[in-house]
């Protein structure tokens, strides 16, 4: 068998080890090389009754939709991966996948410090208030201006695992206060007499108030907390090194109205 010289393959050897060093370079300094090689699809979940958010309606199947999952889809597509949607998840259950890199992206969520420490959370694309609805006898009673600290005294009523912003997060050891897993069971434990009030997002919280078996419920006259609404990646998902062009992405898409049309799309005082 013929032998290349010792020259020749010393010469081979180190182009090898050029190219070696320059592809490594290349996936260093060029995150997208790197992603598209890693992350060719987004798993993603979310709430299932946060209108308009993120929510679960029935056209033949379960489907999930809202303005987080719309935004996702066009930002994917900016970002060249496929988006993949997980539907029927429990909040929790969403939390411990993301924890554990089984999701890749929660599409919305409020920022708080645990999730931040835990979570890559993203720039904000929206924002919304969160409000009090007060029960028909307790609004005859103390009207719709109620402070935090005046709830304490009664029993509310809260979708359950959920975080309401870090304002109210931080008082709610000091409230009597269920959380349920639906949400119209807490309007039907209003309706009950078995709480005072519901503590939720106001475009949700608007919902329920137009059926007309809630009629004699009223929502605070001043919001409760005010919070951004962001994506959050998780750390431990492969698609984790897409977070500074998902920024970047989303940051082009607000910029040029495409997430403030898919908001308008939906009608907020349904």
């Amino acid at each position: 068998m013929a032998m290349l010289p010792y020259s020749k393959l010393k010469h081979s050897s180190r182009h090898i080890l050029s190219f070696g060093i320059v592809l490594i370079l290349t996936f260093v300094f060029n995150p997208r090389a790197l992603a598209s090689t890693e992350c060719k699809t987004l798993h993603t979940a979310g709430a299932q009754q946060w209108f308009p958010y993120a929510f679960n309606e029935f056209e033949g199947r379960l489907k999930a939709t809202g303005i987080a999952f719309d935004v996702l889809t066009l930002l994917a597509r900016d970002l060249g991966v496929t988006l993949k949607i997980e539907t029927g998840l429990p909040w929790k259950r969403i939390e411990s996948k993301l924890d554990a890199g089984e999701l890749d992206i929660l599409a919305g969520n409020y920022w708080n410090e645990a999730r931040s420490r835990k979570w890559l959370i993203t720039a904000p694309f929206a924002a919304e208030e969160v409000y009090v609805v007060v029960s028909p006898s307790l609004s005859q009673a103390r009207g719709t201006d109620l402070s935090l600290n005046a709830l304490a005294q009664y029993i509310g009523v809260m979708p359950r695992g959920i975080s309401l912003g870090e304002k109210f997060d931080s008082i709610k050891s000091n409230l009597n206060i269920i959380e349920v897993k639906d949400h119209d069971k807490m309007y039907e434990m209003m309706r009950r007499h078995r709480a005072d009030y519901a503590v939720s997002p106001q475009s949700a919280a608007l919902s329920h108030l137009n059926d007309p078996e809630n009629d004699g419920m009223r929502i605070s006259q001043s919001p409760i907390s005010s919070n951004n609404v962001h994506f959050a990646i998780s750390a431990k998902s492969k698609c984790a090194s897409l977070f500074p062009e998902f920024n970047q992405a989303l940051s082009a898409r607000l910029k040029d109205g495409s997430i403030k049309q898919i908001i308008d799309t939906y009608d907020l005082t349904r």
